[in-house]
């Protein structure tokens, strides 16, 4: 931390010292705001329906539309890059005009008729649906976080192991999608896929509806700390807005590293491991969700360690940082089986191992560094940090497409 942000209040710099103060004349409270669960269903049905999409885009251009390979990989990337990008407008939508309760609903809705456009097979539904899903996820992603920071104060220790759980939300919706996609799309069922990732956005759409007085905001708090924000004065401000930086920076790094999983990863997969075990061959592509599987069974465990971790008042960012060098580890662990000779495959125990620690860094790093992003923003632009943060995760993941196509050549 640098000197100047020494000068201020310990929560203005790392917000889990101040939650250790509340903890120790207090004690832990555990219990999350009902509105939280409203929340993290909401994302469970978005992340389930999104994995459908996700996993079965490509085949149905190719199959529906007509599509060569490379046109569909293009034109899913390019829809992909185009959502990320549109969370900037959106969360700036959320701040200054919708607020977070209206701009979630909304997304929603657009999602289910994208989603719902989808079952069309004409070309005006897929370019209709395209562009509702587009819309959607811009809304989507930054207001869904400005909504879960309004069920707590910004010193409030729950929300570390809040954003543990939804991060974990994020991931069983993806297995479930995932795996629904999968059985679906062996028979070809497109019609049936984009259904079902309609239903589960109505269910969310219905849960907002259904929860709306549980999602208001109860912190009076949350004002007055706004209007205090708006007389600080510059000095006090700058040290807030770099850590904020340095938080979008490591979402950037993390994001290179854990992009590599779907492609120079999947290829070491491919081609350099002996991916049999007990006569069966292991296909590559169960190695992509690996890391899925892995947040299931290693999120309990973090959710079980954090309370000890910040009762002996270990900050926040250097939880971000040793998440970082675990990614790092990841890849440091594939040196050794990489200098061996050239087409021998290697034992699998490798890559597990590179995976659990990229799984390690992404709980450490994304979670955690949210959650400290959203106490540092200042509550009128929670949207647009949330927006910048997300197109850090876009370049990232596009800086590791351009890392895996050199590891290539």
């Amino acid at each position: 931390m640098s000197a100047a942000c020494q000068s201020l209040p310990v929560d203005t710099c790392d917000p889990l010292v101040a939650p250790m103060a509340a903890i120790r004349r207090h004690g832990p409270q555990q219990r999350q705001p009902t509105g939280f669960y409203v929340v993290c269903f909401v994302e469970f049905c978005e992340r389930l329906a999104a994995y459908v999409l996700g996993s079965c885009a490509v085949l149905m251009l190719c199959e529906r539309y007509g599509y060569d390979r490379g046109a569909a990989l293009r034109l899913a990337g390019l829809v992909n890059a185009v959502s990320y990008l549109g969370t900037l407008p959106g969360g700036l939508a959320t701040d200054r005009y919708l607020g977070p309760r209206r701009a979630l609903g909304l997304g929603i809705a657009l999602l289910t008729l994208g989603y719902a456009a989808l079952t069309l097979t004409t070309p005006e539904a897929l370019g209709l649906s395209l562009s509702l899903l587009v819309l959607g996820h811009a809304l989507h992603k930054p207001s869904i976080q400005a909504m879960l920071a309004r069920l707590y104060e910004p010193e409030d220790p729950r929300l570390d192991a809040a954003q543990v759980v939804f991060h974990l939300a994020i991931n069983v919706g993806g297995v479930i999608g995932a795996i629904l996609a999968g059985l679906l799309v062996s028979e070809h069922r497109f019609r049936i896929a984009f259904a079902i990732a309609a239903a589960a956005t109505l269910a969310a759409r219905i849960a907002l509806l259904l929860s709306r007085r549980f999602l208001q905001s109860h912190h009076a708090n949350r004002h007055a700390r706004s209007v205090t924000e708006s007389a600080t004065s510059a000095t006090q401000t700058w040290p807030r807005i770099k850590t904020i930086g340095a938080l979008t920076l490591a979402m950037l790094f993390y994001t290179i590293g854990f992009g590599q999983v779907e492609g120079s990863l999947y290829l070491w997969a491919q081609d350099h491991t002996d991916r049999f075990l007990l006569g069966f061959e292991i296909p590559a592509a169960w190695f992509v969700g690996l890391p899925a599987l892995l947040v299931l069974l290693l999120a309990p465990v973090q959710l079980a360690l954090l309370p000890r971790i910040q009762r002996r008042g270990v900050k926040t960012s250097h939880l971000v940082a040793w998440g970082l060098v675990a990614i790092a580890l990841a890849f440091v662990v594939l040196i050794p089986p990489s200098l061996g000779s050239p087409g021998q495959r290697v034992s699998m125990g490798w890559l597990i191992v590179c995976m659990a620690l990229l799984v390690v860094g992404e709980l450490l790093v994304a979670p955690l560094g949210m959650s400290m992003v959203l106490r540092l923003a200042p509550p009128r632009y929670v949207g647009v940090v949330m927006g910048t943060w997300h197109i850090s995760g876009a370049l990232g993941y596009w800086l590791a497409g351009e890392l895996g196509a050199a590891w290539l050549r």
